[in-house]
């Protein structure tokens, strides 16, 4: 049976219970050009992607929850229904990859970066930003997602990272709570 989808109940109010904050870390890591695409996976609402409408207009939301992909749309960006394990993109079809605190939320982890490293594009990037678990305010985030029966599975960020070894990627690197694959 199904847990309950906490994202579906919470789409149209999740803006204002969590806001952004300064993008221009993510912005200067994710280093994307007019000509680059974008995916945001996991992306709900698109409150990250959003801020990159004023670079590139080849911006795609993909989500699992219809109510998240709804203010996305009203956002005017294009959104899917999409699973991260399971992306209906054709091989290396995207010049930038983000997913900003979802890896934590997916079902199958390592099936998830498979798939993103799937359709990223040759010298490509790949960002992921998600709570660091080292530290006591994303335990106790974790904690309370726990309470509430999501079906949130926190890694160290190093864990991550060592399920990103792929042979062919030229750099892998971690800085700060930020994944950088690819380019």
């Amino acid at each position: 049976m199904a847990k309950f989808d906490h994202f579906n109940l919470i789409g149209p109010i999740y803006d204002w219970i969590f806001s952004r904050r300064d993008p221009n870390k993510l912005l200067n890591l994710v280093k994307l050009e007019p000509h680059h695409s974008l995916l945001d996976v996991g992306g709900g609402t698109g409150r990250v992607s959003f801020r990159f409408t004023e670079i590139s207009s080849e911006i795609i939301v993909a989500d699992s929850a219809v109510n998240m992909l709804k203010e996305a749309n009203k956002k005017g960006l294009f959104a899917i229904n999409a699973h991260s394990e399971t992306m209906p993109f054709q091989d290396m079809s995207f010049d930038r990859i983000i997913m900003v605190d979802t890896f934590h939320h997916v079902i199958e982890h390592q099936q998830t970066l498979d798939e993103i490293w799937r359709i990223l594009k040759p010298k490509g990037r790949i960002v992921i930003e998600e709570p660091n678990i080292h530290y006591l305010i994303p335990k106790l985030i974790a904690f309370g997602e726990k309470i509430l029966l999501m079906r949130s599975k926190f890694y160290y960020p190093e864990e991550i990272l060592s399920m990103c070894a792929y042979k062919d990627a030229d750099r892998i690197e971690l800085v700060e709570e930020i994944i950088l694959l690819g380019l």
